[in-house]
This record gives C-alpha cells, structure tokens and sequence, in this order.
C-alpha cells in the first residue's frame, strides 16, 4: 500500500541519516586525530631540524670559521638530504650557506624568506602547484640566534611534507569508501527492520480494511431493504398514518440515506486501499465532459444563488483517466464547492496545461479553510471547525485523493480563510 510504502522510505531515510552522521562524525573524529597527529609529527620534526641548523649557525658565528658540512655517503641519508632546505644568515642579512634540492619549492621559499615575515620558532605549511599539474607541500620554520640578547643571525630550514599529505589524502579516500560501505550496510540493515516493524502493522491494517469492506458489504442489504420499506410505507395510498408518524418516517428516511452514503463511502475507500482495484483507463476529451458536469451543478447551483462558470484555455485537450472515477471527484469537489459557497458566491472552473499534466481547478468563493486545517484536510473523517455545521461525514475529499492517485494524477487545495478556496486537479494528458 502506498501509504505503508510512503511511511517505510520515511523511516529508513530517518534511520539512515541518523546512522550516516554518526558514522560520519566518527570517521572524521578519526581523520582530525590522525591528521592532528600528522601536523605535530612535522612541526616537531622541523623545529628539531631548525634547532640543530641553528646551532650549527651559532657555532660558525661564535667561531669565526667557514661552515663546514661533510657529504652523505648512504644512499638513505642523500634521500633524506634532498627532503629538505636551509637557509643560513648573518645579522646584516647575508646569506652565509644554503642547500635546496626541491626545486618546485625555491619560488615559494625565496617568496617567504623575502617578506621576512615569519616569526623566531614559527612553522607555516605551504602548498605549490607545481609544473606537473599537481599540488606539493612543505613546511618551514624560522630560528633566530642570539649571544646576550644581540641578535647575531638566524636559518630557514624546511622539509618536503607531500607524502605526508598524500597520505592524508589516502586517508581521507578510504574513509569515504568506508563511509559509503557503511551507509550501503545501514540502508539494507535499516530496510531489513523497516519491514520487520511495519509487517505486523500492515497485517493488522489489512484485518481492519477487510473487516471495513465486509461489513460495509454486509450493511447495505439491510439498508437497502429499510429504504425500500419506508419508501413502501410513504408511498402507500391508503397511507394509515398520522401526520407526526410520517414526519418520523421521513426523518428515518433521510438517516438511512445518509447511512447509505457513509456505507458506500466506507466500500469506496476499502477498495481503494487494495491494489487490486480496477482502473480502466480511457481517452477522455476534457472539454465535453466537464461541460456535462458543470451543466448538471448549474442548477443547483442557482438554486442557491450561486454563480458557476466554465473556462477551458486548452481547446480540444485530453486526458487519460477511468471516467468514472474522474466524474466521482468532479462530483465531490463540486458538491463542496456549492456547500461551502455562501448565496450570491461564484464558483468557477478552469482548466490550463502544466508539463505533461492538465489541471482542472474548482474555485469557491466562501468561508474558505484556515491555515491550520490544510495539512489534514484529505484526511479521513477530518472536518474543520468552520465546517462542522455543515453537513458532511469528512469522507468525500478522502475518497477524491484515493481516486486521484489511483489514476497517477496529484490533488492539491490551496485556501485564504473567508475569502476562497482553490482545489486543483492534476491528470495525466499522455498515456
């Protein structure tokens, strides 16, 4: 059933989202504690480096000789000489020794080092988009020297920190994927329980709408043969009774009636709950059959004072619906129109294209519905308060949506409280 359908997505949609953002906010705790870890890994490396540098700095300036560094001899201490750069200056700003094997990183560096803008102790971390089309990063850090509180010099020194960021950004991959698995688990775990829960829900709604149907089957007999009895008691000729006995009588007859229809109704929306419910589908030419209808609601119309009026903007248009459920709504939302619509009211009929629909809307000048009341309005039994001293069983706006959606179209109600009230009907132009 559609509304048990409606109802299930609903709630493994909830369930998901739910679900989803805690996961979410796990797995990007986990990634802001690793990349955390990653960024105090590389700022305490190139402090240390700085240190040492700074020292090495310190010791030339303090000894007067000529900076001194012996060559790496393994294979792994030149790789990590190329992951790194420094720069050596004295207090007036020259350059006294340097080394930089990352050649993406010179412009950027010399940038840096030029704008002298980095404070003693400070590492920033920098991105370069390279001429390989990608993005490389490093860090570097600033280390003044002092001897007695003059300043003698100070050193640049950074490290090439791409793979640290690649990692990351593996990192980050795989916690997306993770995260989609995860999601994929949740929404078959959440479906799985969905329909676990809802399964007894839907047996019992299904009991209650059987039992609606039968008994609505079962009470029309017995109605139909009180209507016919009392109509045999109003029509009989020699008529043995006494005025007040057949002011009871009509009295009875009109309950009956209204039993009748409550009934009928019952069966109607039974049925319309089942998927099994017949819809046989034809082309209709819209203009005629709501000329039909509209002159039917005329005169009844009249009788109340009541002015209706039919306007077509799409000549020779077409719809594709069982007739006789489009001619039942018609006959709803007409009916409630003219029972709503105070003497001398207008009530006007329109119809215009929308994509690959036709709307036919049902306007109604009148006590309209307030604001609070719309969200409810095709509920079944639900009458607002302005309404209840109308006559009405809450049903008839019921049974027009069922019928509606039934024949894939949309219904839909839009009101200004004690000016108007608009209902639209949505059809299918195209089969």
């Amino acid at each position: 059933m559609k509304i048990f359908s409606q109802f299930r997505e609903k709630l493994i949609y909830r369930y998901v989202k739910l679900t989803g953002i805690l996961i979410f906010i796990m797995m990007l705790l986990i990634f802001g504690f690793m990349a955390s870890s990653v960024q105090h890994n590389i700022i305490s490396k190139v402090n240390l480096l700085a240190t040492e540098e700074a020292e090495e700095l310190s010791y030339i300036l303090n000894d007067k000789h000529p900076y001194l560094k012996s060559e790496p001899t393994s294979d792994e201490s030149k790789k990590y000489l190329n992951n790194i750069f420094y720069y050596m200056y004295d207090a007036h700003g020259k350059l006294l020794h340097n080394s930089n094997h990352i050649d993406w990183s010179k412009e950027s560096v010399h940038g840096i080092i030029a704008a002298n803008n980095l404070a003693s102790g400070e590492t920033i971390i920098k991105s370069v988009f390279t001429s390989k089309d990608d993005f490389r990063f490093y860090a570097i850090s600033q280390e003044s020297i002092y001897n007695n509180n003059i300043y003698m010099g100070k050193v640049y020194v950074g490290i090439d920190i791409s793979k640290d960021f690649m990692f990351l950004g593996r990192l980050f991959l795989w916690i997306m994927i993770l995260l989609l698995i995860s999601l994929l688990i949740v929404y078959k775990a959440g479906k799985y329980m969905a329909n676990s829960a809802m399964q007894p829900i839907i047996e019992s709604f299904e009991k209650q709408m059987l039992f609606a149907a039968n008994a609505s089957h079962e009470l029309r007999t017995p109605l139909s043969v009180l209507l016919s009895g009392i109509d045999i008691l109003q029509n009989d000729k020699e008529n043995r009774l006494t005025d007040f006995s057949n002011e009871i009588v009509g009295d009875m007859r009109l309950e009956v009636l209204k039993m009748k229809t409550l009934v009928s109704n019952l069966l109607l929306l039974a049925r319309c709950d089942n998927s099994a419910m017949t819809v046989n589908k034809e082309k209709i030419p819209l203009n005629p059959f709501l000329r039909d209808i509209s002159n039917i609601f005329t005169s009844l119309s009249a009788d109340n004072h009541i002015t209706l009026s039919y306007e077509n903007n799409v000549p020779d248009s077409f719809v594709y619906v069982d007739s006789n459920h489009f001619k039942q709504i018609m006959t709803i939302l007409l009916d409630n129109a003219i029972k709503y619509t105070p003497k001398y009211g207008k009530i006007s009929i329109n119809v215009f294209s929308k994509s690959d629909a036709l709307a036919i809307s049902v306007t109604n000048t009148g006590i309209g519905i307030p604001t609070k009341d719309l969200p409810h309005i095709f509920n079944r039994f639900y009458r607002s308060d302005n309404a209840s001293k109308y006559e009405g069983t809450g049903l008839g706006l019921s049974i027009a949506k069922s019928l509606t959606e039934k024949n894939h179209g949309l219904l839909t109600v839009d009101s200004k409280e004690n000016i108007l009230t608009c209902f639209t009907l949505y059809l299918p132009s195209k089969d």
